[in-house]
């Protein structure tokens, strides 16, 4: 009886093994890559931009792929670095991101709206923009 008993108790357990893992591997990169989130804006918030470098290497990402990705507090990473003076962090992404990403964010005009364009990182979001032709 014993033995009857724990052949179906293996066969239980490998059917739920081989028939689980399709939705939880979903959740698990999601938690990962929110995880990965909540990480760079701990160092937006912190001004550490060493360690936000040294992640970034560690998880072989550009700053160009994930920015427009990654909101902290429902702001962009330019805007949450404005908003907590992470100006060391702020002017490296400025330095980052795509003029286009830039401006599809808005980041450039939020800073001038919420006072914030004779910051140094408003300074850097000013200097990436284009001038006009003075022919």
């Amino acid at each position: 009886m014993f033995k009857c008993v724990s052949y179906g108790l293996a066969t239980a357990m490998a059917i739920t093994m081989l028939t689980a893992p399709a939705q939880p591997a979903y959740a698990q990169y999601r938690f990962a890559s929110e995880e990965i989130a909540l990480v760079f804006c701990a160092y937006v918030r912190d001004n550490d931009t060493s360690r936000l470098q040294n992640k970034m290497r560690e998880l072989r990402i550009r700053m160009r792929d994930v920015y427009s990705s990654i909101r902290c507090n429902g702001a962009s990473l330019i805007q949450f670095a404005l908003k907590t003076n992470s100006h060391d962090v702020g002017s490296f992404i400025v330095r980052s991101v795509p003029l286009n990403d830039l401006r599809d964010a808005g980041d450039y005009e939020w800073a001038l709206e919420n006072g914030y364009g004779d910051t140094v990182i408003g300074q850097a979001l000013s200097d990436r923009q284009p001038q006009p032709n003075t022919f």
